[in-house]
């Protein structure tokens, strides 16, 4: 009897608890690796995000010769700035109000300068959302999946609404 019992336990550990082991480390390791890549990947383009705001905040410190101080007013006008037309008048009137001797002229070469950096801005941005989503994909599976994640902190990212219409698809 005792002999079956060791017979039936070996067999189990070699054709089920085995198996399902190599399983699951291979599934650890494609998970966490996936999961790595997708928060690096968003790291990255969190990188390049700021990058765009950084740059297009120079070309309008340079252009319409502001300070330093007028960075905390242009925080609160940069989603507007991603999100209306080129002839929207906000931004101008912004530069007025900070720098009254700003020749309104060349107000449509400062906003051909950026345009490029609000495009690269909506194509980061976009690709950061579908990692956001991969992301939560992978960390809210089912079992077994849930039991291999190791680190399932969510990718924290708050996007700025751009106009849909303007830029193409959805983000």
């Amino acid at each position: 009897m005792i002999g079956y019992i060791i017979v039936f336990f070996v067999l189990f550990v070699v054709f089920v608890a085995m198996p399902f082991g190599i399983v699951m480390i291979i599934l650890s390791l494609h998970f966490n690796r996936r999961e790595r890549n997708l928060r690096n990947e968003a790291e990255a383009h969190r990188k390049i995000l700021e990058s765009t705001y950084d740059h297009i905040w120079r070309e309008i410190k340079q252009h319409c010769g502001l300070s330093e101080e007028h960075r905390r007013s242009f925080n609160n006008i940069y989603p507007n700035l991603l999100d209306e037309d080129m002839d929207d008048n906000t931004m101008l009137n912004w530069i007025l109000d900070n720098n009254i001797d700003f020749d309104p002229s060349e107000y449509m070469v400062i906003m051909d300068n950026i345009a490029d950096d609000r495009k690269r801005f909506v194509t980061h941005q976009r690709r950061m959302i579908t990692i956001l989503r991969e992301h939560n994909s992978i960390i809210e599976k089912g079992w077994p999946i849930k039991w291999v994640i190791k680190n399932k902190e969510p990718i924290h990212y708050e996007p700025i609404a751009t106009n849909y219409d303007r830029w193409g698809t959805h983000l």
